[in-house]
C-alpha cells in the first residue's frame, strides 16, 4: 500500500473543501491501496520537514494556490529532499500551474488524477539559487494588480479582476529600462512597461499569453512589452492580452533561456512572483528539469 501526506492551510478560505471532502478522499485512495495522513501548515509550529524526512511518503498532495505549492516545495528542496510524487488540489483563487497542467475543476478530479498514476515531469524556476516559482515572475505593469485584487472579484469575474484592479496603473504607467542576460550571453536592453517570465501557456489569470511554452523543456518563456508612445499602441496591447494573442503585438518581445540574470531595475516597480508580491532586486533565475513530477490528467 502506497502512503500519502496531505498538506492544507487551515487558514485557508479554501481549506474547507479538505475538510468537508476529508472521508471522500479517504475511502477513493484506501480503495486504491493508498493510505492517507492528513497535516496541518502553521506558520507558528512547522514540523513539515521533519515529517517528510522521518517518515517514507509514496505521494505528496499539496492544496494551495501557486505561492503555496511554491513555497511548500522550496522547504523541501532547500532542505535536500528528494521530492516524491506530487499530487495537487488546486485551492488558490488563481491557480495558474494547475490550469497550464489541465488538473480539472474538482476534488473528483483531482482525486482521479492521483488514482490513475499519470506523471509528468515538471520544470520550475529558481530565484537567486534558494526560492522556487511554479508559473511566473514578473515585473511591471499589472503585476501588483495579481496580489492585490480582492480574492472574491477575481472568483467571480476571472481575469476581467485584474484589469479593473489594474485600470489606475494606466493613469501613471511606469515606463523602465530593462537590462537581461541570458544563459548564452545575449544581453537584452529594452524600454518595457513589463516584463514575465513564465513556466507554462499562462499566467496571471490570462491562459494563453504563450502557446509555444512548454512545461518540462527546460526553459523559460520570457515576454517583454516594450515602452509604447502613444494611447492607441496602449490599447492594442491590452485588447491583445485580454484576447489571449499577446504575442502577436509588435510592441513584444518573447524570448526563451534555462537561465537569466536581470539587473533590479532602477525605478521602484512592482514585482509578483507566482501572483504574490515580490522584491525588485538583483536576480539569477534557472529553471530545474527532472525533480518534480507531478500527477496530472494527461498521460
Amino acid at each position: 500500500m502506497k502512503k500519502a501526506l496531505l498538506i492544507y492551510n487551515p487558514n485557508s478560505g479554501n481549506s474547507k473543501i479538505i475538510l468537508e471532502n476529508f472521508d471522500k478522499i479517504t475511502r477513493k485512495f484506501l480503495k486504491n491501496n493508498i493510505s492517507l495522513t492528513l497535516y496541518s501548515i502553521d506558520k507558528k509550529y512547522n514540523r513539515l520537514i521533519d515529517v517528510v524526512k522521518n517518515h517514507e511518503f509514496d505521494i505528496l498532495i499539496l492544496s494551495g494556490g501557486d505561492g503555496t505549492l511554491g513555497r511548500t516545495i522550496t522547504q523541501l528542496y532547500n532542505a535536500g529532499i528528494e521530492l516524491p510524487e506530487i499530487g495537487i488540489f488546486p485551492l488558490g483563487t488563481c491557480n495558474d500551474f494547475a490550469r497550464c497542467l489541465h488538473l480539472g475543476e474538482n476534488i473528483d478530479d483531482w482525486i482521479e488524477n492521483i488514482i490513475k498514476g499519470k506523471i509528468q515531469n515538471v520544470d520550475f524556476g529558481l530565484i537567486n539559487g534558494k526560492n522556487i516559482f511554479l508559473s511566473s515572475y514578473a515585473g511591471g505593469l499589472f503585476t501588483k494588480a495579481s496580489y492585490s485584487t480582492d480574492k472574491n472579484m477575481k472568483k467571480n469575474i476571472g481575469k476581467l479582476a485584474y484589469f479593473i484592479n489594474g485600470i489606475n496603473e494606466l493613469i501613471n504607467i511606469k515606463r523602465f529600462r530593462l537590462n537581461m542576460k541570458l544563459d548564452d550571453n545575449t544581453e537584452i536592453e529594452e524600454k518595457a512597461i513589463l516584463y514575465m517570465i513564465i513556466n507554462g501557456e499562462g499566467a496571471g489569470g490570462f491562459d494563453n499569453l504563450d502557446n509555444s511554452a512548454n512545461m518540462a523543456d527546460g526553459l523559460m518563456n520570457i515576454i517583454i512589452v516594450k515602452e509604447t508612445k502613444s494611447a492607441i499602441d496602449l490599447s492594442t496591447i491590452i485588447f491583445d492580452l485580454m484576447n489571449n494573442n499577446l504575442v502577436n503585438n509588435n510592441f513584444v518581445r518573447t524570448l526563451t533561456a534555462k537561465k537569466c540574470e536581470i539587473k533590479k531595475i532602477k525605478k521602484d516597480i512592482n514585482v509578483s512572483i507566482d501572483g504574490e508580491e515580490g522584491e525588485n532586486e538583483d536576480v539569477v533565475i534557472e529553471f530545474i528539469s527532472n525533480k518534480l513530477k507531478v500527477f496530472t490528467s494527461r498521460p
